[in-house]
């Protein structure tokens, strides 16, 4: 597990626990931190252990804190996710090309926006389904 600090003066606008789908090829339901700071995106990857996450019962989750992803916030590109036949996520991709997707699109779209607006930042929508972070 890699440690996880703040920047100086980096402003933290959510600290919460969110679901994932996590893994390489085949993704697995995980429940990991994310945060958002003016910053950056971060969330907590699972790696290997992903497809254990349920497996291992609640004391050993609580211990399992994975390695910190961090995305540039305005580098994030916001859109609905697809995994098989899943279309109810949300994915949040980096310029880079590096991807995770969250739980429910609707209501974590939603949360994401409220985040960025109590905090002086929006959505702005650049195609059908697509949003960046503005402001």
């Amino acid at each position: 597990m890699a440690g996880f600090e703040f920047n100086p003066g980096e402003k933290v606008f959510a600290d919460t626990n969110r679901y994932t789908l996590q893994g390489n090829k085949v993704k697995f339901p995980v429940h990991c931190r994310c945060i958002v700071t003016d910053q950056r995106f971060v969330y907590f990857d699972m790696g290997k252990m992903a497809p254990f996450y349920f497996q291992l019962g609640f004391l050993f989750q609580l211990m399992m804190k994975g390695k910190p992803v961090t995305f540039p916030l305005h580098s994030v590109k916001l859109s609905r996710g697809k995994y098989a036949r899943n279309k109810k996520t949300l994915s949040v991709a980096a310029d880079d090309g590096r991807e995770i997707l969250l739980d429910n699109f609707d209501k974590t779209l939603q949360w994401f926006q409220n985040v960025l607006q109590q905090n002086g930042m929006s959505l702005t929508q650049t195609g059908e389904e697509e949003w960046r972070i503005t402001g």
